[in-house]
């Protein structure tokens, strides 16, 4: 109902005889942290300091959706739906403050929520679309994509570390310019456009009526005719490593801070997404989410079964105990963060951490096909 955006269903008996009808307002009433409720009451603030407050129950929103037994992916999904709810009641805020914008625009979803795969760890990473280029024209669209990048602030989600927000002008361009920075990654894979590449190919319509996502699409679709570009891709699928070391030893910092813990998510999470981009993309798969990419690469045949099987257990696997790690912050008044010290996990998670890495290892070592050594 949420992903839908519908009001009722209606409820079945084999074989599809009708029995009733449930609606959303049949299911706010039964749980005040429900994803529906929240979600309506995002869609009904009044204005962004009542936002902010409706924000603030997101954490408890997930450790329901966590204690209930939601698959990691679920909550993501869900997490990410709510996202979409604050941005486009921050953009309507911003619209209703500075007037109808001047050209068609599209607001464009980048990142972990592109995927689907938000946390409350998450930073916001978004860009702009518009139809017509000129200074008067982006000065409206640079106001709004900073006020909605600092309303996403205030609700929680800080700016990605490297500004890829709609508020930087490097993430805020004509549609036309879109296209260009799209067919020069596929054409000029420097290390430059790669890194653009990465972020800019996840990617997802997230309000406004341009229709910039199909051409763009269009252009993604050709990307197996770009083997430069394939090469290229592939390597940086190996950029970041699982943090296992000799005789699957951990690999934890050794001093500092952080000192004993290992970064789950650049261990564990980035290398899983950044595999399945590669072989969705070698293959002209267009969609976006981790596991929909490894499953198409499965069937399309660019990816072994067995291969795609393990990747898709090792991210349940890392993806679970990311999100416990998160809970367990959130319960003592902390800030989620991805440091874990594998020596707190109980034995079997353990276990399982260590054959996901293993996976994820093996994984990468098979892309030498892609990318020959000396090369």
């Amino acid at each position: 109902m949420l992903d839908g955006g519908v009001e009722h269903l209606v409820v079945v008996e084999p074989p599809r005889r009708p029995v009733g009808i449930v609606s959303a307002t049949d299911l706010i009433g039964v749980e005040t942290h429900s994803p529906l409720a929240l979600r309506h009451t995002i869609l009904r603030a009044a204005g962004e300091e009542e936002l902010v407050g409706v924000a603030a129950r997101l954490p408890q929103l997930f450790l329901s959706l966590l204690d209930v037994g939601l698959a990691p992916a679920d909550i993501g999904r869900v997490l990410t739906l709510q996202l979409d709810s604050l941005t486009s009641r921050l953009i309507d805020f911003s619209i209703q403050r500075h007037g109808p914008a001047p050209a068609p625009w599209a607001w464009l979803v980048l990142g972990s929520a592109a995927r689907r795969e938000l946390t409350l760890g998450s930073d916001q990473e978004n860009g702009l679309a518009y139809a017509s280029d000129g200074d008067s024209v982006d000065e409206y669209f640079a106001l709004l994509g900073a006020e909605v990048s600092i309303g996403l602030s205030r609700c929680g989600f800080q700016p990605d570390a490297n500004d890829v927000v709609a508020a930087n002008r490097l993430w805020r361009l004509s549609e036309e310019r879109w296209l260009e920075v799209f067919a020069e990654a596929l054409d000029t894979p420097d290390r430059s456009n790669l890194i653009r590449a990465t972020v800019a190919f996840d990617f997802r319509h997230g309000g406004g009526g341009l229709e910039i996502v199909p051409p763009l699409v269009q252009m993604l679709r050709t990307a197996p005719g770009h083997p430069d570009f394939v090469r290229r891709l592939a390597r940086t699928a190996t950029d970041f490593k699982p943090p296992l070391g000799f005789r699957g030893a951990f690999v934890v910092e050794r001093a500092g801070e952080e000192i004993g813990t290992l970064d789950i998510k650049r261990g564990g999470i980035i290398p899983i997404v950044n595999l399945a981009r590669f072989h969705a993309l070698a293959h002209g798969i267009t969609i976006s989410a981790t596991i929909d990419r490894l499953v198409a690469a499965r069937d399309a045949g660019g990816l072994e079964e067995e291969v795609a099987g393990a990747l898709i257990e090792a991210l349940g696997i890392v993806s679970r105990i990311r999100l416990e790690h998160h809970a367990a912050k959130i319960e003592a008044g902390e800030q989620p963060d991805n440091l874990i010290d594998p020596s707190q996990l109980p034995p079997v998670a353990r276990l399982e951490l260590r054959e996901a890495f293993r996976s994820i290892t093996h994984a990468q070592k098979r892309l030498g096909a892609f990318v020959p050594q000396g090369r």
